[in-house]
């Protein structure tokens, strides 16, 4: 053939993707013209095209040899580069493109992706926006910019791009697929399904989109639908790791871990190194109890990658299992060093610390994890059982409150807050959050042990109000006690003025006797007899007055520690009710009037309560 007809049997070639064709026949123009560069060029491209990357940059570095100013072979030889994950190599060659070529936007394009491969997605941004400048309507452009912003989290600006792109191309299904990924990171499920809809719809044989619309049903609990994508997918790609590893998800939520199993097993059979896939199928042998088979595959998965903070932490779960909480700790302490972030990995190690009785590192962890994530009910009601342990109820119920007020469905949080408020003698409120937890979880607790403690409780209750009633007769004779002494004290005052008075008259009286010489100034032992019965009198009075004073302060404090058998219900009624009757006796007996047996009635009150 001609020159031009290999030519034109090329470009057929090309347009068919017959790509060993193309090799054959520009090989035998390369055997003609040995130094045509674009010969070189163009079967370094249908290399690439066969994957045979070492070739083509063979070609390419040809190319360059022959002109090194030939700005394609630059560029092509860094996306080979690139397709063997040399990157910096491939940035070095977008460089030299850039530098011969600087509104070459194909190079800053590419640059750009190889800054992304590289997690420099700074650097990718600048590049592609130099490329948007270069040529505003390559929707290529705009979503590789919207793929670096959604790495950097910045899921708007990615909707943005991916928007832009959709304009200049109604029909890219790429743009609709990584929209509906940027929504889904937004928790706009809703819109995310929408777009894959519209992506299956223009391509229904692009698998990673079924994938995605699977892993959207699967975050919003539709595990069923997340199968059937999932299982289209695998139709479509039967090699699809990634779908076999996520039906295992979404069987293992549905609690089928046989089958999560055995789509692991599919995974990491196409994929030996797929520590996903290790990670779990551990998981899966661990919710069968079968915890040996877990650790090893956690123990694969560490190997495969051993910067992976999920596994360690699995791995410390299983462990707590098994009740080696040594071992568990270490494992959350390289989970938090690997991600000092994850609150699971701090609120799990509190539980292993709780194990081990060690409580107060237990509540350092559950403070860590509230510190990361206050919106964590777990926690909360972690935190709270640990006071429990600690025999600190109040603070226990202020971490169920917590806790119920983040999950109002959280059934531990009112069972433990329900065991708290007994503890605490508060029965009624103990009933009624096991009543709770019961309408949660009729499991957690039996209906009969909450009618039992019904029952106890009514019959405290009608216990207390007999005790209140005996108690309100004691405060009558209490309140009665209070009267007398007010009036004796009264008296004693009247006959203390009274006495007095006498006295000073008498002193006037003999005084004027003696000046008259009606007494002599020895007879006077006659006021002073009279003076002492008047006296006598009055200290009489005194007498009965303070004997009442000292049984009126019993009284008070007595009193007050009625109120409280009064008002509550508790165990302390016995216990202070004795010490009460002694110190009341004791105080009555002091009095030496005991008008129409006063004491006898007291010590009668007091041995019915006492019984």
């Amino acid at each position: 053939m001609t020159p031009e007809q290999l030519v034109q049997a090329v470009n057929k070639a090309q347009a068919e993707h017959n790509y060993d064709e193309c090799v054959k026949l520009l090989s035998e123009i390369i055997a003609k013209q040995p130094r045509n560069t674009d010969a070189f060029n163009n079967r370094g491209l249908a290399y690439a095209d066969l994957k045979q990357f070492e070739k083509a940059i063979q070609d390419y570095n040809q190319a360059i040899e022959l002109d090194p100013e030939y700005t394609y072979a630059f560029n092509n030889r860094g996306l080979a580069y690139a397709k063997l994950k040399q990157f910096e190599k491939a940035i070095q060659d977008y460089d030299q493109a850039i530098e011969l070529n600087p509104k070459d936007f194909n190079a800053f394009n590419n640059r750009g992706t190889a800054y992304a491969k590289l997690k420099q997605f700074e650097k990718a941004i600048q590049d592609y926006n130099q490329a948007i400048e270069l040529n505003p309507k390559d929707a290529d452009a705009f979503i590789d910019r919207g793929v670096a912003y959604a790495k950097l989290k910045q899921f708007e600006k990615a909707i943005q791009d991916y928007n832009q792109a959709i304009e200049l191309d109604p029909e890219y299904t790429y743009a609709f697929n990584n929209r509906g990924l940027a929504y889904a990171d937004l928790k706009q499920f809703k819109k995310a399904i929408q777009d894959y809809d519209q992506a299956i719809e223009l391509n229904p044989k692009d698998f990673n989109v079924f994938n995605n619309r699977g892993n959207v049903y699967a975050d919003l609990k539709q595990f069923e639908k997340a199968i059937q994508d999932y299982n289209q997918a695998i139709e479509l790609d039967p090699e699809y790791t990634h779908a076999f590893n996520n039906r295992g998800l979404a069987y293992a939520d549905l609690e089928q871990f046989e089958k999560a199993i055995q789509d692991y097993n599919q995974a990491i059979e196409l994929n030996p190194k797929d520590f996903n896939a290790f990670n779990n199928r551990g998981t899966a042998y661990a919710k069968l109890k079968q915890f040996e088979k877990a650790i090893q595959d956690y123990n694969q998965a560490i190997e495969l990658n051993p910067k992976d903070a999920r596994t360690f932490n699995n791995r410390g779960l299983v462990y707590t299992k098994l009740k080696q909480f040594e071992k568990a700790i270490q494992n959350y302490n390289q989970a938090i060093e690997l991600n000092p972030k994850d609150a699971d990995a701090f609120i799990d190690r509190g539980v292993a610390y709780a194990d081990l009785k060690q409580f107060e590192k237990a509540i350092q962890d559950y403070n860590q994890a509230i510190e990361l994530n206050p919106k964590d009910a777990r926690a909360f009601n972690n935190r709270g059982v640990v006071y429990a342990d600690l025999k600190q109820f109040e603070k226990a119920i202020q971490n169920y409150n917590q806790t119920i007020e983040l999950n109002p469905k959280y059934v531990s949080a009112f069972n433990n807050r329900g065991i708290a408020h007994q503890k605490l003698g508060k029965e009624k409120k103990a009933i009624e959050d096991f009543k709770k937890a019961q309408a949660l979880d009729p499991s957690i607790i039996a209906n009969e042990k909450i009618k039992a403690l019904e029952k106890e409780f009514a019959e405290r209750i009608a216990q207390t109000q007999e005790s209140n009633t005996k108690v309100q007769g004691f405060q009558g004779i209490l309140e009665g006690l209070e009267a007398e002494h007010k009036t004796e004290e009264e008296n004693w005052f009247k006959w203390s003025q009274w006495a007095v008075f006498i006295t000073l008259g008498l002193i006037v009286l003999v005084i004027i006797l003696i000046a008259c010489n009606i007494f002599e100034s020895h007879d006077t032992y006659i006021v002073y007899i009279f003076s002492s019965i008047v006296t006598f009198a009055v200290i009489r009075q005194y007498t009965n007055a303070k004997a009442l004073r000292i049984e009126a302060s019993n009284r008070v404090a007595m009193a007050k520690m009625f109120e409280r058998v009064k008002n509550e219900n508790n165990e302390y009624q016995q216990e202070f009710l004795p010490k009460l009757s002694d110190a009341i006796v004791y105080s009555t007996i002091k009095a030496k009037n005991n008008s129409d047996g006063l004491v006898e009635k007291i010590i009668n009150v007091l041995e019915k309560i006492k019984k």
